[in-house]
């Protein structure tokens, strides 16, 4: 191919994805039922575009090109409408909804990077929905997960639970909230316990090792939370609400409200909630050490510069003070643990365009930054009585506290793109960048009381034992990943195809054990019996995964699916390097 024939080709492309003309459909969206508007409708045309109704019941999609499109307009408590429109230039179609039973099948749901109908997935994936979660008493998500099917609770007290997904938690499972993981260390990390139950739109679960875009740690699932977004107006807009509750079961106090604002350019939220609970009561009894305090805060921004143009930035924050653990399982039976402690911050920026031609219909980027500070306050109630021998006099060592602590840095940044391709292909694709820092330490404190031949107290030693139970390390993983939906005869049959590989790198620091030890004040930072634990470390790693699924209708109201899923993955850091005592129990990670 000569030069000329190369720019003529590279020209049309370029024509292709700025000079095609395009136009704008919007209309509303009303109940046929009394002619009130409809708020959160959904409304998806060919080619993965879609649109939300505002509070007036008005949606609106911007930069379509002419041609024919099939459009479906959904809400829950409403009969479906399905049509094909042509667009030829700016088009105004309202529609109006019959109400009718709720059917699940057709929320959005968006577990696959793009979103669709909840019926159109060939995962084993449930959702709880907004309606949900505000009619179930609950004191965090799990508690709203645990009727999921394969869905198990795993509860370290009130306050503090995860969720175990067909048998598989922990590291198994990524947790997700808009996008972003959370990620924290010990099998009490509590990590979906930090996030506000007021500001939770939606929760969508893949169970299994079904989807593959998300990468390292999916083996057992995916835990997906969305929270709520600023809608746009016509026009100025200022709304807000405030919510209050009293749980007398705990004396539990909830104090929250929220506020939104935009216009046809922007939007914007601001809400918060506190909560304050004492000890709950139970059958047999007050459930000691069971209390919590916790507040929240988080702002959102939309705003639309240009035709097809998104910025949105995120920001939220989550505070838990004097957090009570009962009964947890990885500490001494009689220990009363509690989390002095423990925030999460979040802070995101993403960047979107749409219908950049027919072919590629959306590029998106994203980057952001999360914080987790978590505190361990242990109490172990561990006295051992040494008798004498061999000229050391008999002694008293009482364990007072043990005080674990550590800070979670994560960075994501992500880039993709939609496609739709040969009429039926619709492709995600991109390249993702995640990793993690950890850094953490903790201190025994003991009393050490030297006893005379009669059991008393001669003389008494304070001593405070720095530990380093994981090395100061740093996850960082590099992921390529593409998903295809498309249709096999006739439309009869559709199919997703999901494939990813990480490149990942750990590295650790150097770790001694005990760092140092404090005894009646006087610093030692090179303790008779201090040992290297843990070399440095520097390796590379990879993990990949892979799914199929299938989806069979047949009947309309009848489908047949098949999903397959193949995940590995590469050990965390815990996995890796822990080296921590409990007194009972002594883990130990495995380099």
């Amino acid at each position: 191919m000569n030069h000329k024939k190369f720019l003529l080709i590279l020209l049309l492309c370029i024509a292709e994805f700025v000079s095609a003309q395009s136009f704008n459909l919007k209309g509303k969206i009303t109940s046929s039922e009394n002619g009130s508007p409809i708020q959160g409708a959904t409304v998806f045309i060919s080619y993965g575009r879609f649109a939300y109704s505002n509070t007036e019941g008005i949606y609106s999609l911007s930069g379509l090109n002419a041609g024919k499109y099939q459009i479906k307009i959904s809400s829950l408590g409403y009969k479906s409408v399905s049509t094909e429109i042509e667009i030829n230039s700016d088009e105004v179609k309202d529609f109006s909804l019959t109400p009718s039973a709720i059917e699940l099948d057709e929320v959005v749901v968006s577990t696959n990077r793009t979103e669709d109908y909840l019926r159109n997935s060939p995962f084993a994936e449930s959702l709880v929905g907004k309606e949900e979660i505000q009619i179930r008493p609950s004191f965090s998500l799990p508690d709203i997960l645990q009727n999921e099917p394969g869905v198990s609770l795993l509860r370290d007290g009130i306050w503090g639970t995860e969720v175990s997904i067909r048998g598989l938690n922990r590291e198994n499972v990524i947790t997700l909230i808009d996008g972003n993981r959370i990620a924290t260390s010990t099998d009490v990390a509590a990590r979906l316990s930090m996030v506000d139950m007021n500001n939770v739109e939606r929760v969508e679960v893949i169970k299994g090792a079904s989807s593959s875009i998300y990468g390292s740690g999916a083996t057992g699932g995916i835990v997906n939370i969305i929270t709520k977004s600023p809608q746009l107006y016509d026009r100025f807009s200022l709304n807000g609400n405030v919510l209050t509750e009293y749980n007398s079961v705990n004396d539990l106090s909830v104090l929250g409200g929220s506020l939104y604002s935009g216009s046809s350019l922007w939007s914007a939220k601001l809400s918060g909630s506190y909560r304050k609970a004492n000890n709950t009561q139970t059958p047999n009894g007050e459930l000691n050490n069971s209390q919590f305090e916790d507040y929240s805060f988080s702002g959102g921004l939309n705003i639309f510069p240009i035709d097809n143009h998104k910025l949105k930035i995120d920001y939220q924050l989550f505070r838990a003070d004097d957090v009570g653990i009962p009964g947890s399982s990885v500490f001494p039976e009689q220990a009363l643990v509690t989390y002095p402690f423990e925030r999460r911050e979040l802070i995101s920026a993403g960047y979107e365009i749409q219908n950049i031609s027919k072919t590629f219909y959306k590029l998106s980027a994203k980057y952001s930054y999360q914080l987790i500070n978590r505190d361990v306050e242990n109490i172990p109630y561990i006295v051992q009585n040494i008798p004498a021998s061999g000229g050391n006099p008999a002694r008293r060592v009482s364990v007072l506290k043990i005080t674990p602590s550590a800070d979670h840095k994560n960075n994501n940044a992500t880039l993709q793109g939609n496609f739709w391709l040969f009429d039926s292909h619709n492709l995600a694709a991109g390249i993702d960048y995640w990793d993690r820092s950890y850094n953490g330490e903790r201190e025994r404190y003991q009393l050490i009381e030297v006893l005379d031949s009669t059991g008393n107290v001669v003389s008494t030693t304070n001593v405070i034992t720095g530990e380093i139970p994981v090395p100061i390390s740093k996850y960082r993983s590099l992921g390529i990943f593409a998903q295809d939906e498309f249709k096999l005869f006739d439309d009869g049959l559709s199919t997703t195809l999901g494939l990813r590989y990480d490149f990942i790198n750990i590295t650790a620091e150097k770790t001694l054990n005990p760092v140092y030890t404090i005894t009646n004040g006087i610093l030692n930072t090179t303790p008779p019996n201090q040992k290297v634990i843990w070399d440095s470390t520097d390796t590379n790693n990879s993990s990949y995964s892979a799914n199929i699924g299938f989806i069979y209708s047949l009947l309309p109201s009848i489908d047949l699916t098949l999903g397959l899923g193949a995940s590995f993955r590469s050990p965390s850091l815990e996995e890796r390097f822990q080296y921590i005592d409990q007194g009972s129990v002594v883990r130990v990670g495995k380099s």
